[in-house]
């Protein structure tokens, strides 16, 4: 077995780590960053680009670039109506009532943009770890549903990737703040990322680190910020210049991307300037924004948001059964946990000293890694005791909710529960499983159904029939219900509830393969021509030069390897023949300098 990676696939940037010598450390990508943008980019010609180089295009070509598309994450095309302001992209929706993308006319969904960002990090991990990578553990909110972590484990298996564990974002940010540590606390981890809240209260004695209670808001996080923002600045320009901005892409994402950078100026900085000359053209000439935003006005902007936060953190305590004073520490995660605000409301909540022990944007990724350790074997002493996220159970009559295990229960776990027939003589039940909060079955998350036939006739609630219902530690639901009379027995396992079949993953998982090394090809290419222009550009000043002492036999020579060379940058495919060209070129240029005595 090779390496396992840890991965923290987020809204707005993505990291990898690993263990080494039972410390965990952070993949280096082939920018040399150490966290990498989930933004995929695309190109007229089919080419698709991951991180940086796509961000870069964000401004120029915002509809075909797809960024914080975790928000749009395993979730039904009408649960996504609210968000579709935060992107520039067209959101629609898939052939199975799920998000899908559409981007210079062709739809992906959610699992195979986050796909194309994953195998920019396995490409990262195997080229800093000089070894193929096929394993990893993926981190996701706290709050994700069922059907969201089955993307996100689809979205692995797409790149190339067996994906070991699911896991908690906060859980893994508490991993990593528990390892090599033995002293016996109470942690809240508040976490606040580019698109999603969560807050877990955990218990740390020794050897075990026991998730006492989780809560979040996956639809409030760093854009929502930014969106606040942006907001402001376009009725800045519109009081400004008695016009309202107008609906373009492009000046949209220009505006989206000045909210952000000036929301992280203002995490140091007491004001800044926000200036965007040229942001369009009207009758009245082009039309400029110059604007000062004070972090007074931001934070003015925010409260609401932030006070959001706060409800969701003395709702977790109380669910652990604590007051905040038995919190012993608080540790911070995510981008926009270094907002002061947020610093000056959360420290006075818990009234305890925060810690910034370590860097929020990869602290994520770290416990990831450190519990990719615990898969290998690598790390001993430390237990993880996770909850669920949601209760589970199980629609009765009346279409009430059945709950048979509750939220925040202790993984991994199994509840019993016996039901019967509402009408007499009735041969079948349907057992149909849901998650959620609501006492209404129709306004919870429904995760499968089965039938159980064949039930002894009898009058109406007297047949006894068993319900099981099980979680392991990853999260997978089994549930099996028997009649007691006959042992006439069903079960089913949701490991892949609202997930794709074995063939479409597999068919997505080749075709993704062969568009990335068609991608890499195409990098190759890039690169390669690049190189010969930079040789025929030397070749042409040498000559320029050195005519007057050159050979006419020379200068012929020159003047055939530069025609050959101008034509295959202009023509050529072939990256092995471009190859050997440009080792020919180094090979004329040598000669040259060798007959001038250079």
């Amino acid at each position: 077995m090779g390496t396992i990676i840890g991965i923290d696939l987020g809204t707005t940037n993505s990291c990898c780590a690993f263990m080494e010598r039972g410390e965990p450390r952070i993949i280096i990508n082939e920018e040399g960053g150490r966290t990498t943008p989930s933004v995929v980019g695309f190109a007229k010609d089919g080419e698709r680009f991951v991180g940086e180089v796509a961000k870069r295009q964000l401004v120029v070509n915002p509809e075909a670039t797809v960024y914080a598309i975790k928000r749009f994450m395993g979730r039904r095309y009408r649960e996504c109506r609210a968000d579709m302001g935060l992107v520039s992209y067209p959101i629609l929706e898939g052939a199975t009532g799920e998000c899908a993308v559409e981007v210079l006319g062709r739809q992906y969904s959610p699992r195979e943009i986050s796909a194309l960002v994953l195998q920019k990090l396995k490409k990262a991990a195997e080229d800093f770890l000089g070894e193929p990578v096929t394993e990893a553990v993926i981190t996701v909110p706290a709050y994700f549903t069922d059907s969201q972590r089955q993307a996100t484990r689809d979205a692995g298996t797409i790149a190339g990737l067996d994906v070991l564990r699911i896991i908690n974002e906060p859980t893994a940010a508490a991993l990593a703040y528990v390892h090599d540590r033995r002293k016996a606390s109470t942690i809240a981890v508040y976490d606040f990322g580019g698109g999603t809240f969560d807050v877990s209260i955990l218990r740390v004695d020794r050897d075990v680190a026991e998730v006492k209670a989780t809560r979040g808001d996956n639809q409030l996080g760093g854009a929502d910020l930014d969106r606040m923002l942006l907001e402001w600045l376009a009725a800045a320009f519109a009081r400004e210049n008695g016009v309202p901005l107008p609906t373009d892409k492009v000046v949209m994402q220009r505006l989206r991307d000045a909210a952000e950078r000036a929301k992280l100026e203002l995490s140091t900085a007491s004001s800044t300037d926000v200036a965007l000359p040229f942001l369009f053209v009207d009758a009245s000439g082009p039309r400029h924004l110059q604007v000062t935003v004070t972090r007074a006005i931001f934070e003015e902007l925010i409260a609401d948001a932030v006070e959001r936060t706060l409800v969701e953190c003395r709702a977790a305590v109380r669910d652990a059964g604590l007051a905040v004073e038995q919190i012993d520490e608080v540790v911070m995660v995510g981008g926009s946990s270094r907002i002061p605000l947020v610093q000056e409301r959360v420290k006075a909540l818990f009234r305890r000293p925060l810690n910034k022990g370590f860097n929020p944007d990869e602290v994520v990724a770290i416990g990831a890694a450190i519990q990719a350790g615990m898969l290998e074997g690598d790390i001993k002493g430390v237990t993880l005791l996770d909850v669920t996220n949601f209760s589970l159970g199980i629609e009765v009559a009346g279409g009430r909710f059945a709950r048979l295990i509750p939220k925040n229960t202790t993984l991994p776990t199994v509840a019993r529960r016996q039901v019967s027939t509402v009408v007499d003589n009735q041969r079948s039940v349907k057992i149909h499983i849901l998650q959620g909060e609501s006492e209404r079955a129709r306004e919870n998350v429904s995760l499968g159904e089965f039938e159980l036939n064949n039930i002894q006739p009898a009058a109406r609630g007297l047949p006894r029939i068993d319900i099981s219902f099980g979680i392991d530690a990853n999260g997978i639901v089994e549930v099996s219900a028997k009649d007691t009379r006959s042992g006439i027995s069903e079960a089913l396992r949701i490991d892949a509830p609202a997930g794709m079949s074995k063939q479409e993953l597999l068919q997505l998982t080749e075709s993704h393969a062969a568009a990335a090394h068609s991608d890499e090809e195409a990098k190759k290419l890039r690169a390669i021509r690049k190189t010969i222009e930079g040789q025929i550009v030397g070749l042409e000043g040498f000559q320029r030069i050195h005519q007057g002492e050159l050979h006419r036999s020379d200068l012929d020579g020159l003047d055939q390897a530069l025609k050959r060379a101008r034509m295959a940058v202009l023509k050529s495919q072939d990256v092995p023949n471009l190859t050997e060209l440009s080792t020919y070129l180094v090979r004329v240029q040598q000669h040259l300098k060798a007959r001038v005595g250079v």
